[in-house]
Formats: structure tokens, C-alpha cells, sequence
């Protein structure tokens, strides 16, 4: 299946006429899109914007002056002096008979169907459609609750074959998994394969399905649409910071759904995005600060953990100096909790601060950044390091996308010599790594560094990572990478916590005892802190090993804002309440520095600090930069490390450690 034809991008203005009202619109652009600029809608199922056309339906007839039969504007293109009725005892009489083809064997099911009240046929039929039919002949039964996959649902009976959902699988998602058997009355939608419907954009088609033939397994039955309270907020489960509705109903999180108009997504959701918010229900959430004792942890109330958090801190830097206090997180974080959290351990004279608990080393490009419109436009987009396809869904859509529409390629080399060959030819470069190995960064920085249109994006492990190195929760650099005193970084941290040097360590929403280069070094050493303190939702493989667990409010609980990878800033909205003793970790933050006589910004101006942080240019470094490399603990501890013994056997930057020693 072809892709769709780029809408209309022509200076050249064409003259037409709908419904009595002359525009003027770009020449080429189709007559269902030139009907919208005056308002005029004109009934669709099988198009959609961001599929084309397909000719399939014939409900979007129109009646053209001229013209000896009714036209679709689906797949019409204005000329200069065409008029148009859009209206009219002819229109309104073919719509009826598409609608009463459409209605043969649909069943009457509304008041159960999932759709129901976002439904395009219920519409079209109360608005175009007859109040009787001339069919007499029973309705053909097909059967219901197909188990398409591990999300949809079909419901054969209620499919119109419009193709929206096997298009969108060609063309957008270019997996080709769905395909239409069968033939006449008896069309089904099904896998080409038989096996189930699997891959990482397949929510997508239960919103493009206009008639409520395939459902969501996660909300089936579950609700009516004017029963939720919609929020609209970013997603932060990956770097890429699409925008998504949160659908609540009572209380309880019933589903999320995409932003057609979102710039950055392109209105796609990935099914991590969508699905993966059944965790705000989990009988397994922590709901209440729990406190290590005699080896076994204990319920303890807000005001004696905060206690026991100041005195361990208070303790600590008495006795070893702030040098023996850390704090890593950051990156799940929102922009103004990363601020804070920074902004109180550097007010105690700590300097061992980090994000980074699993193994991105750096998420800000620097002078080579670029706006996300760069890959739309890039002749060539180089992939350094792991592919972005798993770790940033809707990034690899839209490189797709470049592709299709605009003759990008893609290029993936084994080192950044070859990579530059194989784009040598290219005016535009975009440059997507996966912030690990900053060699490799540095490597593809200055292989590339001669193309004058670069434009290079780090796809992040974790949804803010960017916005938590602007606000100066990195060892070697403050708020808006401003100059700071080296502190350690959390594999650093890990290692003093190890050797007894890192007496308190906080932790704030990551996990290195499973995502760290080594998690077993890590677990280790998280194990030998005297005083670990961890902030998270739930009872993860580092929270296990903490003096202090406290319970954190998720992303759907509490306001703010984030960075994605782009450099864009983007809301956080609450749209849950969370969990009666839960806190955000700008609240624990904030009480911990009432706690400890700290004074720390408001909220407002939490906020404030943050959108100028963000809008500062950080352009004086590149990839794989000096000031993102590991900071060791001290220099007789080198070769030791190289030995194994430390936590870092894994870390990139061995190389020039070995040459540094030998």
C-alpha cells in the first residue's frame, strides 16, 4: 500500500467556491481539508489526515457544478473556479444509502458499544441517515470479542472495512501485520499471520476506528466518555514528551488517549505510553514512610521520618564533612522537584550529586542541539549507540516518517567513520545517540563536526533527563551548567558508599541495584550505606536495601513541568489524587529543608527558575563532553578499579583511566 500524498504545499492560490463562500487555498489541496477552512464538515470514515485518502466509503460525496455525478472529496483536489455543494436533496440522499450499506449488518448494540457517544456512525446515521430501512432480510452475524491481540479487542460484527486500522498499520507504523480476509459481506480485519497483533503503536487503531470494531482490552466496558474528567499532560514514561489526555473516572485512571494536534508525537501514542499506567491501582504502591529497625522495616509517620532523614544528614556532616553525603535522581523527576532537590543538598555544602543511576552518561547535546523539526527535514539520520526504536517509540515513528515523506535515510554504522561516509552526500544530518558510551559521543562529534547542518538529539533512559542536567543535578556543573565544585558521580558515590566514605546516600525515583552497568556492584553497595534513603512508588531492588523508604506521588499526581530531549518545556498535570500519605518529591524536599532550617524557592518560584533555566543556552560543550565523565573517588582507588574491585568495570571511560595509570 502506497503511502498518502503530501498535503498541499504550493504558494499558488487557487479560487473555490463551497456552499455560496469563496477561498482561496494552495493548489493541490484536497476538497475535504479546503471544506474545514470555512468549517464545513464533511462526513469521513475511511480518510484521515494523516493516512490520505482512500476512496473506500463514498460517505463524503459531494455534488460538484460541472460535473455529471457526485464526487469524494476525500480524494478530489480543488482547481481554480471549482464550486461545491456540499448540500443538497442529491448529497443528502447518497449519504443516506452509504449509511443505510453501512447499517445492513452493524449490530444495534450502542448502549454496550465502547464507542458510544464518540461514535462517528451514531452520528452520521442520527445526521444522515433514514428513519427506516428498506433491507428486510436478517442481519449477518459475525462473531464478537475477538482476542486480536495482548490489547485489542475485535468485534468483527461492528467493522465497517473502512481500513483506517490496516493503513495505519502499512503506512504509519509499517508493520503490515493487519490485513482484510475474506470477501463481500463477509470482510474481517485479522493479522496476516494468524498470530496475535503485537508491536509498539497498536492502541493507535482502536482511536482510529470510527465505529467501535476494535477496543482497548484495558477499557472495555469501563466507562462513557461524558463520565470522565479529561486532563491534558505530557508523558513521561520516555524522553520524547508527548502530549496525552488522562481519562478519570471516579478516581481511577481509566485510559489515556492521544493528542491529535501534539506537535511532537504527530497525534501517536506508543503502547508504553498508553498502557503502562496500571501501577496508580497496584495493591503494591507505598503508602506509608517505612523505617529500617532491628532488620525489619517498620510504618513510621511523616514527622519521625523527616527526623530521622535530618539527624542522619546532620549527623554525617559532623562527623566527615558533606563530602560524606550524596544524593542521585533527577531524572524522573519534574524540572522544579530536580531544582530543589540540587538546590538543598548544595545549600548543606554537598557536592556529590547525579541523574544518572543506570547507564546514560549525558542528555544535553550542547551546541549541536537542534529543534525536533530537524528530523523531519533531514536528508540523513544517523543512529550512534542502541536504536532509539525501543527506548523512544515515537522518535522512530517519526524518523519513519522522514522517510516516507521526505527521502530521508537512515543510517546505522558500526563506527562514526563509516556513518559519515555513508551521509557524505546529505545537506542535512541529524545525529540520534543513545547518551551511553561517551566515546562513542565524542567520536561521532567530531567525525561530524565539519557538516554545517548538523542537528544532534540524546535519547534519554529516563523522561527528564535532560530538564535534571539544566537544573544542575550533575557532579561537575550547577543550575543552567554554571561552574560548581566536582562532587562524585552515583557510580562514585556507590563506590565511597562501599568503602564506608558515603555515610547518608539519597535516592529519588531511580533504581541502580537493577539499572546500573553493574547491578550486582551496585545492590552491594547500596547494601553497605550506612543511612539509604529512597524515594519511589513502590518497593524496587534499591528501596529494599534502604534505612528510610519513602512513598512518592507519580507523574499523573502531582504538577510541574519537563524537558524532553528536544529542549522543549512541556506541562505536568495532575488529573489523580494520589495515595493519602504519598508526597511529591518536591514536598519531601521542601519539608526535609524546614526539617533542617534550609530555606528553598516556592513552588511559583520553583517554576520561574526552571523555564529560565531551560530557555538558557547550554551550547559551550558537545557530545560526549569532559564535564559528563565519571568523577573516581580518589586517586589511590584507581587501580583497584581497574582490577574489578570498584563498581565502574563496565564504564567507557576505562580506556583512557588505563592509559592515565599505566
Amino acid at each position: 500500500m502506497s503511502a498518502p500524498p503530501l498535503l498541499a504545499r504550493s504558494d499558488q492560490l487557487v479560487k473555490v467556491t463551497i456552499d455560496g463562500i469563496a477561498i482561496e487555498v494552495p493548489k493541490g489541496t484536497l476538497l475535504v481539508e479546503a471544506a474545514k477552512t470555512i468549517g464545513q464538515e464533511i462526513p469521513i470514515y475511511c480518510y484521515h489526515t494523516k493516512l490520505g485518502p482512500a476512496g473506500l466509503c463514498r460517505i463524503c460525496m459531494v455534488e460538484i457544478e460541472g460535473m455529471p455525478k457526485l464526487q469524494i472529496a476525500c480524494n478530489t483536489t480543488v482547481t481554480d473556479g471549482m464550486v461545491v455543494r456540499t448540500k443538497g436533496p442529491k448529497v443528502e440522499a447518497a449519504r443516506a444509502t452509504v449509511l443505510e450499506l453501512f447499517l445492513v449488518n452493524h449490530p444495534l448494540d450502542c448502549p454496550i458499544c465502547d464507542k458510544g457517544g464518540e461514535c462517528d456512525l451514531q452520528d452520521y446515521a442520527l445526521a444522515y441517515g433514514r428513519g427506516s430501512s428498506d433491507v428486510a432480510d436478517p442481519k449477518l452475524a459475525k462473531p464478537k470479542a475477538v482476542d486480536l491481540g495482548p490489547t485489542i479487542v475485535l468485534d468483527e460484527e461492528r467493522c465497517i472495512v473502512c481500513q483506517r486500522c490496516v493503513r495505519f498499520d502499512d503506512i504509519v507504523a509499517r508493520e503490515s501485520q493487519l490485513v482484510v480476509k475474506e470477501r463481500g459481506a463477509r470482510d474481517i480485519i485479522a493479522t496476516a499471520t494468524g498470530r496475535p497483533y503485537r508491536h509498539n503503536f497498536t492502541g493507535n487503531v482502536t482511536e482510529l476506528c470510527p465505529v467501535g470494531a476494535l477496543t482497548s482490552k484495558t477499557y472495555r466496558f469501563k466507562s462513557r466518555p461524558w463520565d470522565l474528567d479529561r486532563t491534558q499532560t505530557t508523558c513521561t514514561q520516555c524522553s520524547v514528551g508527548c502530549q496525552q489526555y488522562a481519562d478519570v473516572r471516579y478516581g481511577t485512571l481509566l485510559r489515556t488517549m492521544l493528542v491529535e494536534e501534539d506537535p511532537i508525537s504527530d497525534g501517536w501514542l506508543c503502547d508504553r505510553g498508553r498502557y503502562n499506567v496500571g501501577f496508580y491501582e497496584s495493591p503494591q504502591r507505598l503508602t506509608q514512610p517505612l523505617y529500617r529497625k532491628n532488620g525489619r522495616l517498620v510504618q513510621v509517620g511523616w514527622d519521625d521520618a523527616l527526623i530521622l532523614w535530618c539527624k542522619a544528614l546532620r549527623q554525617a556532616i559532623a562527623a566527615s564533612g558533606p563530602q560524606s553525603v550524596g544524593a542521585i535522581g533527577g531524572g524522573r523527576l519534574t524540572n522544579e522537584e530536580a531544582y530543589l532537590l540540587q538546590a538543598l543538598f548544595r545549600a548543606l555544602g554537598a557536592r556529590n550529586l547525579d541523574w544518572r543511576g543506570g547507564r546514560q552518561r549525558q542528555a544535553t547535546p550542547g551546541r549541536h542541539g537542534g529543534a525536533l523539526a530537524a528530523i523531519d527535514s533531514a536528508d540523513a539520520i544517523v543512529v550512534a549507540g542502541n536504536s532509539p526504536q525501543e527506548r523512544a517509540p515515537v522518535l522512530w515513528l517519526r524518523m519513519q516518517k522522514a522517510v516516507r515523506e521526505n527521502g530521508a535515510r537512515i543510517v546505522t554504522a558500526s563506527d562514526a567513520h563509516s556513518a559519515l561516509q555513508s551521509s557524505r552526500d546529505s545537506a542535512r544530518v541529524a545525529l540520534v545517540w543513545d547518551g551511553c558510551d561517551l566515546a562513542t559521543g565524542r567520536e561521532y562529534a567530531q567525525a561530524f563536526e565539519a557538516v554545517e547542518n548538523l542537528s544532534a538529539f540524546i535519547t534519554g533512559e529516563q523522561g527528564n533527563a535532560r530538564g535534571a542536567e539544566a537544573m544542575g543535578m550533575l557532579p561537575r556543573s550547577g543550575p543552567g551548567f554554571s561552574a560548581a565544585d566536582d562532587g562524585l558521580d552515583a557510580y562514585a558515590m556507590l563506590e565511597n558508599a562501599r568503602n564506608g566514605e558515603l555515610r547518608v546516600l539519597s535516592i529519588f525515583g531511580a533504581n541502580p541495584a537493577r539499572n546500573a552497568n553493574d547491578p550486582a556492584a551496585a545492590a552491594a553497595a547500596l547494601a553497605a550505606t550506612p543511612f539509604l534513603v529512597v524515594s519511589d512508588l513502590f518497593m524496587t531492588e534499591t528501596a529494599e536495601r534502604a534505612a528510610l523508604v519513602l512513598p512518592a506521588k507519580g507523574p499523573f499526581e502531582k504538577f510541574g513541568t519537563t524537558t524532553n530531549f528536544a529542549g522543549e518545556l512541556l506541562p505536568v498535570n495532575a488529573s489523580l489524587q494520589a495515595p493519602e500519605f504519598a508526597l511529591s518529591d518536591g514536598e519531601m524536599l521542601d519539608a526535609l529543608g524546614d526539617q533542617l532550617g534550609v530555606a528553598l524557592p516556592s513552588s511559583d518560584d520553583a517554576h520561574a527558575i526552571a523555564v529560565n533555566l531551560i530557555a538558557k543556552s547550554a551550547a559551550d560543550f558537545t557530545l560526549g563532553d569532559e564535564r559528563f565523565a565519571p568523577e573516581y573517588p580518589t586517586a589511590q582507588r584507581k587501580t583497584k578499579i581497574l582490577a574489578g574491585g570498584g563498581t565502574w568495570s563496565h564504564d567507557p571511560w576505562l580506556a583512557g583511566l588505563r592509559s592515565e595509570v599505566s
